[in-house]
């Protein structure tokens, strides 16, 4: 086995936060970052590993201009600190995009290389926040069986809830036990939250799917504000500090601080490629 695929259980390791959901549309990037943002505040390091091959747009939400590509890091053109790239709120970001494919079918040889910049940044940071692209494929099931903890988005659109159901489904043939942090996005009030959260949760015992929910929380529904923070490319829980979705934002942390895990024994490189 590749020498950067021995795992080293440090306990400076960051924890890998993998957030997904059944399809786009659901709201995965805008509670990426600011979620990050408001860990950010708390005092944590965090970085947000953008793994959206197909409508990346953390860089927009985040204020972001300049797209360094991780390919140059993966090709050895440049060490791994030139493709991190700051955004506001004190989070930083690693774009990965398009070459998703190539990390995928890289030899040995080149992860023994990549590996030690890979191990640096772990030891950077207190957490590393996966935003996925949507659907189920492999590498959407590889950052999901081998984060730390996984927080899937829904709504109350039917076609969000079944896609869910489909994706915790498939992820359960591959590694059952998981247990999902679930955020249910753009409600009118709390009691539709509980109601749609129910929902899921009994589905998921209906059809005996191995898995576990945890409630992490909602997140009202904003539009205009939501709006008006896309287009300044300043995240809500700056622009908007005091509006009832950054105090939703902020239980979610408060929900998720609560129930720390043991952290992964293997490399955020081996969950990438699904070796851990």
């Amino acid at each position: 086995m590749s020498r950067g695929l021995v795992g080293k259980n440090k306990s400076s390791r960051a924890e890998v936060i993998t957030v997904s959901g059944g399809k786009g549309g659901v709201g995965k990037t805008f509670f990426s970052v600011n979620f990050a943002i408001e860990l950010s505040r708390r005092g944590y390091k965090v970085l947000i590993f953008d793994g959206d091959i197909n409508l990346s747009n953390v860089n927009i939400l985040l204020h972001i201009y300049d797209l360094s590509n991780f390919g140059e890091f993966i090709n050895g053109e440049v060490p791994l600190d030139e493709v991190i790239l700051k955004g506001v709120g004190g989070v930083d970001v690693i774009y990965a995009g398009e070459d998703i494919d190539f990390l995928l079918n890289i030899d040995e040889e080149t992860i023994d290389k990549i590996s030690e910049g890979i191990e640096v940044l772990e030891e950077k940071y207190d957490f590393i926040i996966v935003d996925t692209q949507a659907g189920i494929n492999r590498f959407n099931i590889n950052l999901i069986t081998g984060a730390d903890r996984v927080i899937m988005i829904a709504n109350q659109e039917i076609t969000s809830l079944v896609d869910l159901y489909r994706i915790i489904k498939v992820i359960s043939t591959q590694k059952s036990g998981l247990t999902y942090g679930i955020v249910i996005n753009r409600v009118s009030k709390a009691d539709v939250a509980a109601m749609i959260y129910q929902k899921i949760t009994d589905t998921i015992l209906r059809f005996k799917i191995r898995s576990n929910l945890n409630f992490l929380g909602f997140i009202l529904d904003e539009p205009k504000r939501v709006l008006e923070s896309i287009q300044k490319q300043i995240p809500f829980v700056i622009l908007h500090e005091n509006n009832p979705v950054s105090e939703c934002f902020k239980i979610i942390v408060n929900n998720f601080l609560r129930n720390r895990r043991q952290k992964r024994s293997v490399s955020f490189l081996s969950m990438l490629l699904g070796k851990g």
